[in-house]
């Protein structure tokens, strides 16, 4: 009796750890697929910079490109004015306007010729972010199809285990033991139990005294004095 007391309650044990592992697996599944939308998102956002960025750097360089075609109609009127120049005077004055115009040009064409370069760059960036995307989104999907392929197995697994628990657990009659072992189950699922191995439990390392330890022997349902689970052995 006392040994088939202790197999009783180490397989209830086990069923209560498999069980334990298959609900996990259960949730597992979907956090990992929100893990993955979750870094699509994230992907999707930088996507979405990127393409503000593109759309600003070339409203910027259309501003400046007329510009800079504004000054060259300057530049081209000016020079219109100065073979009417009536006097030398007038004559530097446009001279002078003719210079900072194109000086002015030239800085325009070399901001241009950047921003340019800056969308090239933010295009290519755009572009892996895109890639990004793609390759996040088949993963995603792929690890969808393989938690909707399991899951089903994992259910039926489920049932199974809560079907022979149900049967293990009639070893553990009606009473105070079997309350506290149900609110241990609760509390802390398959840990409500616990092994006994020289004397102490293994679960909070605490010294089992010797009269326990001989009800153990003997088939007696008895707790740890110090975690509350309920001990067994393994010979």
């Amino acid at each position: 009796m006392a040994v088939e007391t202790s197999q009783s309650l180490q397989q209830l044990h086990h069923l209560l750890q498999q069980l334990e592992d298959a609900e996990n697996l259960l949730t597992h599944g979907p956090k990992r697929v929100a893990a993955a939308k979750k870094k699509i998102a994230a992907a999707e956002q930088i996507c979405v910079a990127q393409k503000e960025q593109i759309q600003s750097l070339r409203k910027t360089t259309d501003q400046k490109s007329l510009n800079l075609n504004s000054h060259e109609a300057d530049i081209l009127k000016l020079n219109g004015r100065l073979n009417e120049a009536s006097s030398n005077k007038e004559y530097d004055i446009i001279t002078g306007q003719v210079e900072t115009a194109k000086s002015t040009n030239e800085r325009l064409e070399d901001e241009i010729l950047t921003l340019m370069s800056q969308v090239d760059e933010a295009g290519t960036a755009l572009a892996a972010a895109e890639q990004e995307v793609a390759e996040l989104t088949q993963r995603c999907n792929d690890i969808e199809a393989e938690v909707e392929k399991n899951e089903p197995g994992i259910r039926e697994d489920v049932a199974r285990l809560n079907s022979e628990i149900s049967e293990a657990e009639t070893a553990i009659p009606p009473g105070e033991v079997r309350g506290g072992y149900e609110r241990m189950r609760i509390s802390i699922k398959s840990e409500a139990l616990s092994e006994v191995q020289d004397a102490f439990c293994l679960a909070c390392n605490t010294k089992v005294i010797a009269q326990d330890c001989v009800r153990i022997k003997i088939g007696e349902l008895v707790t740890c004095r110090e975690c509350g689970r309920l001990l067994y052995t393994v010979d």
